[in-house]
C-alpha cells in the first residue's frame, strides 16, 4: 500500500503537527492549486497561507496554513509552516484557527515583521518608498 500513497509530514517550529499516508495533496501556490500523488515527480513549492486538502485512504484531512515550503520526492512530501490547524471539517479548522491566532506568537510576530522586510526591500529594488515618502531604510 505504501507504493499508492505519499507519506505527509507537516511541521511547525512547535514540532510535528501530521505524519500520515494520502492519496493525493492539492496545495495553494501563488500560481493557482497544485495536486500531488505518489510518485510524482520531485517537486519544491512555496505554499501560499490557505488551506491544504489531504485525501487520506478513509478521511480528508484539511489543513490551515500560514503558508510555508513544501518538498516533495514522490514518496514523502513535508511541508515546514510555521502554522497549521488540521480538521476533518471546516468547522473544526475554523475553531482551531480561531485558538490559534487567539494567542500570541512569537513565530507569527517574526513572519510578520519579515514580510514588511521584504516589502521594504523590494520596493527599494523597484526604485519606490513606502507611503510616507522617506524610503525603507531612511
Amino acid at each position: 500500500m505504501a507504493e499508492q500513497t505519499l507519506r505527509l509530514v507537516v511541521r511547525t517550529p512547535q514540532g510535528g503537527v501530521l505524519d500520515e499516508r494520502v492519496i493525493s495533496l492539492r496545495v495553494p501556490t501563488d500560481t493557482g492549486q497544485v495536486g500531488l500523488r505518489p510518485r510524482s515527480e520531485a517537486a519544491a513549492l512555496v505554499v501560499e497561507p490557505g488551506l491544504v486538502l489531504a485525501t487520506g485512504i478513509d478521511r480528508v484531512c484539511f489543513i490551515a496554513t500560514a503558508g510555508g515550503l513544501l518538498r516533495c520526492d514522490g514518496k514523502q512530501a513535508v511541508l515546514l509552516t510555521p502554522l497549521a490547524v488540521i480538521g476533518e471539517s471546516a468547522a473544526a479548522v475554523r475553531a482551531g484557527l480561531a485558538e490559534a491566532l487567539g494567542k500570541p506568537s512569537p513565530d507569527l510576530e517574526l513572519r510578520s515583521v519579515l514580510q514588511r522586510l521584504q516589502t521594504g526591500i523590494l520596493q527599494e529594488l523597484r526604485g519606490t518608498s513606502p507611503a510616507d515618502g522617506g524610503g525603507y531604510f531612511g
